[in-house]
């Protein structure tokens, strides 16, 4: 009982008796809180397990035991294997995604060096490969670069404007 249920009692105690000064009440009020705390006391015993002595098993608890050990060592085992087994998963998961990922830088490193040759200047020389133009085509389409320099945004782009902006 708590201490709640002691002052409850208290005060149905304090209820009932007419005169709380006579002996008899200070003795029932006394008596009550005496068979309260012997309660608690034992109360706090009950919490207090005891492990220990002499245990006698009859031959079908012992039976019963070992069936229960072995069925419990079966299990430990199986779930030994299935975490092998998950662990070997997932480290061939993990070494296919590597395999996949190499595959794909190398894919990636091919199509860097065909970019890399296209971007190269050529190993022949074109000094010699001069073509004749047409003096008025030159001057016209000098005329023209001339005319309107190619309007660049912040970053340095070329803005193509559109036909209503010219």
């Amino acid at each position: 009982m708590s201490r709640n249920h002691e002052r409850a009692l208290h005060r149905l105690v304090r209820a009932v008796v007419e005169n709380q000064a006579s002996k008899d009440a200070q003795k029932l009020s006394r008596s009550l809180h005496h068979i309260l705390e012997a309660l608690l006391v034992k109360k706090k015993h009950k919490k207090k397990e005891y492990h220990g002595g002499a245990v006698l098993w009859s031959p079908r608890k012992v039976r019963e035991a070992r069936v229960r050990q072995s069925v419990k060592e079966q299990e430990e085992k199986e779930q030994k294997l299935r975490k092998a087994e998950i662990a070997e998963l997932r480290k061939a998961a993990k070494l296919y995604k590597e395999k996949i990922a190499e595959e794909k830088r190398v894919g990636r490193e091919a199509a860097k060096k065909g970019k890399r040759k296209a971007s190269q200047p050529p190993t022949q020389s074109n000094k010699r490969q001069k073509r004749v133009v047409d003096a008025v085509a030159t001057k016209e389409a000098l005329g023209a670069v001339l005319a309107a320099p190619p309007k660049t945004t912040r970053r340095g782009r070329n803005v193509k404007l559109l036909s209503k902006y010219k």
